[in-house]
């Protein structure tokens, strides 16, 4: 049994792309003067309103939000993970409010008009809720780094982990099925002690990106070290994760890499399955597929192979 599955590649929705160290930098590069811009405005603000001084025009006007550095960080930001993130909207949307308040309440200063407790009040709240949001975003950022591999942008075993035992537990309940697959790149030493560690990397960053492009949403794949990785396949028994495996083989050998000076590598991995076993630790369906991948070494790499009980040897 196993959910449907896409015939073709470009009918595979592709998941979120993979958040890395790089991205998580640029965004702090980014917030961190837009944030200090925004508190800097707000103590501005606070001192018009004990001291009943002018406004400026552009703080009366939507002109001189939408010119703000955070109003163009909310607009311009392409990170997909930020984006979907439920704090992102509500900080977008609690930041309007604090500076439509604002504006409100600058105008009464500027019309020499009484401000109501309430209002200020009002104020101040929006202050806090978008100043909890933010917080609340940048840590969800930082949270996910943590799960990240630096390198990869895919998710660690650390993190893999949890998800692995939360299906186990899921498949005690309710008697599903779920498989594990192993993924060993053939041969990557010789790539690494041929033509260096930087390119090394390139290898295991174009694989990763290609392994989670061409995986459904709901499954998961990790790096396990080095150039191994685990894939959790939920809702899928070992006859349907065949298929969808090999896919992921063949067009892993017909992934492009292609050097600075041209040279362009062919990469394969050998691929070993087995079952989620909900009466057993996690780490022993681990070492079931992990089995049956030394088995796909053996058989002359860039295979798939399925975890045998009585094959367990290396």
């Amino acid at each position: 049994m196993g959910r449907d599955e896409p015939s073709a590649e470009s009918d595979t929705e592709p998941p979120a792309p993979p958040f890395t160290l790089r991205d998580a930098e640029q965004i702090v590069r980014r917030l961190a003067p837009a944030l200090h811009e925004h508190g800097a405005w707000v103590r501005r603000v606070h001192t018009m309103l004990i001291c009943r001084t002018q406004p400026a025009a552009e703080d009366l006007s939507p002109e001189g939000e939408r010119a703000t550095e955070l109003a163009l960080w909310f607009r311009d930001e392409e990170s997909e993970y930020i984006r979907r993130h439920p704090q992102y909207a509500e900080a977008e949307a609690s930041y309007r409010e604090v500076r439509s308040l604002a504006a409100d309440l600058l105008r009464a200063i500027a019309d020499d008009v009484r401000i109501a407790p309430s209002d200020y009040g009002a104020f101040a709240s929006a202050v806090a809720r978008f100043e909890e949001n933010m917080e609340a975003l940048i840590s969800g950022v930082w949270m996910l780094l943590s799960a990240t591999d630096p390198l990869t942008g895919i998710a660690t075993l650390p993190a893999l982990m949890p998800r692995l035992q939360q299906e186990r537990d899921r498949l005690r309940r309710t008697n599903n099925v779920c498989s594990v697959c192993m993924i060993d790149l053939d041969h990557f030493k010789e790539i690494n002690d041929r033509y260096g560690h930087a390119v090394g990397n390139k290898v295991l960053e174009t694989v990763s990106a290609y392994f989670a492009r061409r995986l459904r949403r709901y499954d998961q794949v990790c790096r396990y070290g080095g150039e191994e990785f685990v894939i959790m396949l939920p809702d899928t028994d070992l006859e349907a994760a065949v298929p969808i495996i090999e896919r992921l083989r063949s067009g892993l050998a017909r992934l492009p890499v292609t050097l600075d000076d041209g040279t362009r590598l062919t990469i394969t991995g050998s691929f070993g399955i087995a079952p989620l076993v909900p009466t057993e630790p996690v780490h022993a369906s681990i070492e079931h597929a992990d089995q049956a991948m030394y088995e796909a070494k053996r058989a002359g790499r860039n295979q798939v192979r399925l975890w045998q009980e009585q094959r367990t040897t290396r």
